[in-house]
């Protein structure tokens, strides 16, 4: 990754002809957070890429929405001008976080997606927009991406530790977001599916009368 801020670069046109790149300052858009981090939101991470890269792509879709549970998971992809897959980026949200969770996943997920290419890594460790981390940067310099890097991204998903449902007989495996979400309601990794069935549950220590008043499907 380059040292410097501003991005002035040369890159060659279609013909092989050199042209200079545009330039973008990250460095007037950054805000200063609590403990002192200097952080750079998504919307000019976005303004970043677009100029080094008009060409490129993103797209979003939600991995996973529940209005009654209030989660929503989505998931980024980063293309560039020839279709080929460079970066992804997953982010999961819930309602008692924020009120507009869906969309927060959502942003959350591009935010991840372009810190994986290299926009906005530079800044701090763990990348935060509000009071919540959205970003957790983790992967290649953008120009080992931008020189194809096949197995930069294989590489990351193949160390990652995969983890299964925790219920007796399932061995469904779960997403990092995923595991977040049931950690944080069940106290260990359930799928959706045994989430569903933990609800309809009393919890540990709870007696058996609430059961009978809170009891039923998820």
């Amino acid at each position: 990754m380059p040292d410097q801020l501003v991005m002035e670069t040369e890159a060659a046109d279609a013909n092989g002809n050199l042209k200079e790149a545009s330039a973008f300052n990250p460095q007037k858009h950054l805000m200063r957070l609590r403990g002192g981090q200097e952080y750079l939101e998504v919307k000019w991470r976005l303004v970043w890429f677009r100029e080094e890269h008009p060409d490129w792509g993103i797209e979003t879709s939600p991995v996973e929405i529940d209005l009654g549970q209030g989660l929503a998971i989505f998931s980024a992809k980063v293309f560039n001008a020839e279709g080929k897959l460079m970066a992804t980026g997953t982010k999961m949200e819930t309602r008692n976080d924020f009120g507009d969770y869906v969309e927060k996943a959502e942003t959350g997920a591009i935010g991840r997606a372009l810190a994986v290419c290299g926009y906005g890594t530079q800044f701090a460790p763990e990348l935060e927009e509000g009071d919540r981390f959205v970003d957790a940067p983790i992967g290649p310099p953008r120009e080992e991406l931008q020189r194809g890097a096949p197995g930069a991204a294989r590489g990351r998903a193949a160390s990652a530790a995969r983890v299964t449902c925790s219920s007796p007989g399932c061995t469904t495996e779960l997403t990092r977001a995923q595991v977040e979400f049931s950690q944080k309601q069940y106290g260990q990794p359930l799928c959706p599916a045994c989430q569903r069935k933990q609800a309809g549950r009393p919890a540990v220590g709870k007696p058996a009368d609430d059961q009978g008043k809170n009891g039923g499907g998820a």
